[in-house]
Parts: structure tokens; C-alpha cells; sequence
């Protein structure tokens, strides 16, 4: 009979509807053996539809992955992702932003004319349309968008995923909403291409079974993908003293103007999200996402309403992503509990350019799926350490469920492994991190040297060669 081992190696994105409470009983050496014929797998796959990580391996002389560490001179920077010039978003060059992200995904992209497109959200609704991908922009603090290009297959894996997980990462306490179906709570947009954003319209279908059964705050607007790059170009602008100079295409500054007009009606929007919150969901079973600092400035609003226990005692909370750098009281926590009205809360640990979800026990640890291959680098070096217990380093991590586009990456964070000699005390086996996890750009003063496995310049090459590709 077929294990559940079994499936994984054969099939490494079945993880994605497997159980899974299962992923945290294997052992570490079925877990070993997962990880490397995975690695085999998808790196005899991808290499010859993806011309960067062929040009990574030739430079770092890897023909075949014969250990877990040969993984490591091929993990990508996460700078991969926006390693494009900043000039193909400032002159409207997305002809040449479509041929740079086609070195990053075997998806045919080859067919799309994005020669007469002029604002970024315009380019990745045409690859929406066109292609199989749904591309997911995420955050640029100098205007530089990374552009992850996930297909529309995988989004709804993810989608489906974070389903199961529900269901299964708390025993007897996770509803099934796959099944049931659960109304859908965010303080947030309706649309967009952020990560926040993307799985959006498949979470509607597949949880709350229809836009009856969703309440966003903005539901008809869009969290815009050219204001989140025009800021950061800002910003850099006036770091520069150059503020004055920065040129804003009219489509653009049009854009401009309906985000400011969406702000100007902020409080009438928090007024009816409240009034529709209470009306259609108050005292009802829901779910809702969001990161826990937009949580709480959601949690303050409806406190100062005097809003409190709002929603059942069996709704759920899937949130991450920390406190993005906003100052919170100590309290923060029982504040937005207090609001919100119940307690069964999925924390997270993750980043976009992967599906795996870390999630967060009750001895406050992220356990790392089996499907995900972790690593700690030496910050100075970019080697891979020893995989023993406390040790602390650079993450990265390489991702088997992706299958369209090269899911290693050396992280900007630092943190502490434990699990590989003694599991975790909740239970659960494998590799977990233990807070807190540190960027390590607040730790160097902003400046952060992604220093990889196998030779630096091989990678530096590599987005070089990358970048002209689309020239």
C-alpha cells in the first residue's frame, strides 16, 4: 500500500491536500530521504526551462544533487525576484519586464505584447488574462516590486492548503471551512496583487461560498501595485534630496488621486465595515486574516465603539507577518482578542516566494513543513552550518511544491533552529524556529549583504545574466 511518505516523493505538491497533522509525525529520517529525492526532482525538472538556474549550477559546477548541501550554491537571494532595472517600471518598459520574469518561470510567456502597457497593476492584469500565471507583487521599500510568478494552479493549492491546515493544526478545535463553508472577515482590499490580496476571490469560492458570505472594508477598490512602488520611489527620492525630480506618468498620478480620494473616505468606509461586521456576522462563526498589525488598528477602531466579543466563540484567525515595524502596546494582544471574541488563532510564519506555511504551536515555535528544506547560512560566508540544535544563522529555504519555478531562496532573516536531535515539547517532529526571527537589515543599519552558498559572484552573475535576458 502506498504511504503517505510515499505520495510525497512521488508527488511532492500532493502535500497540499494530504492531512496534515501527518507532516509532524514522520521521522527525521523519512523527512532526510523526502528532501533529498524532492531536491532531485524538481532541480532535473526546472534546470531546463529556467535558464538562470542553469547558468547558477554550470557557474557552480552542479550537475546532480548528491547531498542536501549541494542544494545550497543554488538557492536564489531574494533579491531574484526584483533584479530587474528600476528604469523598465519609471519609463513604462514592461515589454522588457514580461522577458526578465520569463527567465524565472517555465509558464509560456513568450506571446504576451505588453509594448502599450503603462502602470504596473495594467501589466499584471494583461499576465492574468494571457497566461497561466498569477503574478503576486510584494512590498519595495525603494520602489523596486519583487514579482513572484506563481500560476493560477498553485494559488489555489495555497488557497486550499491553508483550508487543510485550519482543519488539522489544532486537534478537535479546527473547522473544516472546505467543507462547511465560513463567512470571510478582512479590514483590508477586496482586490489587488499583493499576497494579502491574491487568493482573495479563491478563498470567497472555496470558503465562504460566495461574495454574499465576504466583508472586506474596501470591497470595491484596489490595493494598487504602482502606489506601492510610487511610494517607495518617493521615499528614496527624498532620502536623496530628489523628490522634486521624480516624474509621475499621467495614468499614474490618476491612480494616485483615487487612492488619496479612497483615504479621504476612510472613516465612512470603517463606519459601514463596522455596521455591516455587526449587522450580517455579529455573534456568527467567521474567519478572518489579516497581519497582526493591521489586526490591531482594526481591534482599536471597533473598541473605541465599544465593540467587544463581536464574533463566535468557534471563529478562527489566520495572521502573520509581525508588526511591520509599528510600535504596539504591551497589551496588544488582549486588545485585539478582546474585540475579535474569540481565541483559536493559526499564527504563521512564511514568505511570499513560498507555499509552505511555518506555523505556530502552543510552545510559541513555527514548525517547518517536510515539503520545505531548511537551511541556516553563515551570515558571513553564505555556508551552510551544522543542522544541530540552537543554532542560529541566515534562513533559507527551498520549497518541493512549487513545480513551475525555482522555489530556493536565501532569506533577509535571522533565527534559530531547533528539532533536528530533540523534537519540539508540543509533540510534533522535524525542524521548528524559535523566536524571535530579526531582519537583517534592522540588524546592519539597513544595509543587508545577501551572501550565498558556493561563490558570491556566481550568483551576481546569474542576475546578470538574468537581467539581460530582457534587454
Amino acid at each position: 500500500m502506498t504511504t503517505y511518505l510515499d505520495r510525497l516523493i512521488e508527488d511532492p505538491t500532493s502535500f497540499h491536500d494530504a492531512p496534515y497533522d501527518l507532516a509532524f509525525t514522520l521521522e527525521q529520517e523519512e523527512i532526510d530521504r523526502l528532501h533529498l529525492a524532492g531536491a532531485r526532482k524538481r532541480f532535473a525538472q526546472l534546470r531546463p526551462g529556467l535558464s538562470v538556474l542553469d547558468r547558477l549550477a554550470r557557474e557552480q559546477g552542479i550537475e546532480t544533487i548528491e547531498t542536501i548541501d549541494d542544494l545550497a550554491p543554488l538557492l536564489f537571494p531574494h533579491t531574484v525576484y526584483k533584479s530587474y532595472p528600476i528604469s523598465y517600471l519609471e519609463r513604462g518598459r514592461f515589454d522588457k519586464l514580461t522577458k526578465w520574469l520569463s527567465g524565472l518561470t517555465t509558464s509560456d510567456i513568450s506571446h504576451v505584447d505588453a509594448s502599450g502597457i503603462e502602470t504596473i497593476d495594467d501589466w499584471i492584469d494583461l499576465l492574468d488574462a494571457a497566461t497561466d500565471l498569477t503574478v503576486q507583487h510584494t512590498s519595495g521599500t525603494t520602489g523596486k516590486l519583487s514579482f513572484v510568478p506563481r500560476s493560477k494552479a498553485q494559488w489555489r493549492e495555497t488557497i486550499i492548503h491553508s483550508a487543510i491546515i485550519i482543519r488539522d493544526w489544532w486537534p478537535d478545535r479546527g473547522p473544516d471551512i472546505l467543507k462547511d463553508g465560513m463567512p470571510i472577515i478582512i479590514p483590508g482590499y477586496r482586490y489587488g496583487a499583493a499576497a494579502t490580496q491574491r487568493g482573495n476571490g479563491i478563498q470567497i469560492e472555496l470558503y465562504a461560498k460566495g461574495e454574499e458570505n465576504a466583508l472586506f472594508l474596501y470591497p470595491e477598490s484596489r490595493f494598487s501595485a504602482d502606489i506601492a512602488s510610487l511610494g517607495g520611489r518617493l521615499r528614496a527620492a527624498e532620502a536623496r534630496g530628489e523628490a522634486g525630480a521624480l516624474a509621475i506618468s499621467p495614468a499614474l498620478a490618476e491612480r494616485r488621486e483615487a487612492l488619496l480620494e479612497l483615504e479621504r473616505r476612510r472613516p465612512e468606509d470603517l463606519k459601514h465595515f463596522f455596521a455591516e461586521a455587526q449587522r450580517r456576522f455579529g455573534g456568527k462563526d467567521v474567519y478572518a486574516t489579516a497581519m497582526w498589525a493591521i489586526l490591531y488598528d482594526w481591534a482599536e477602531e471597533g473598541l473605541k465603539r465599544g465593540l467587544t466579543n463581536v464574533f463566535g466563540k468557534g471563529s478562527v484567525l489566520l495572521t502573520g507577518g509581525g508588526n511591520k515595524g509599528k510600535e504596539l502596546p504591551d497589551n496588544w494582544r488582549e486588545r485585539v482578542l478582546e474585540f475579535l471574541g474569540f481565541d483559536t488563532i493559526y499564527e504563521m510564519y512564511a514568505t511570499s516566494e513560498l507555499m509552505g506555511l511555518c506555523m505556530m504551536c502552543e510552545q510559541g515555535h513555527y514548525h517547518i513543513p517536510p515539503i520545505q528544506i531548511p537551511f541556516l547560512l553563515d551570515p558571513a560566508t553564505g555556508k551552510p552550518l551544522p543542522r544541530k540544535d540552537g543554532q542560529t544563522g541566515r534562513y533559507a529555504s527551498f520549497d518541493l511544491m512549487p513545480n513551475t519555478y525555482w522555489a530556493g531562496l536565501v532569506t533577509g532573516d535571522e533565527i534559530t533552529l531547533s528539532g533536528w536531535q530533540t523534537p519540539c515539547s508540543c509533540g510534533r517532529t522535524g525542524v521548528h524556529i524559535i523566536p524571535p526571527v530579526r531582519r537583517y537589515s534592522e540588524k546592519e543599519g539597513g544595509d543587508d549583504r545577501v551572501v550565498c552558498a558556493g561563490a558570491p559572484e556566481a550568483h551576481d552573475r546569474a542576475l546578470e545574466f538574468l537581467a539581460e535576458l530582457s534587454m
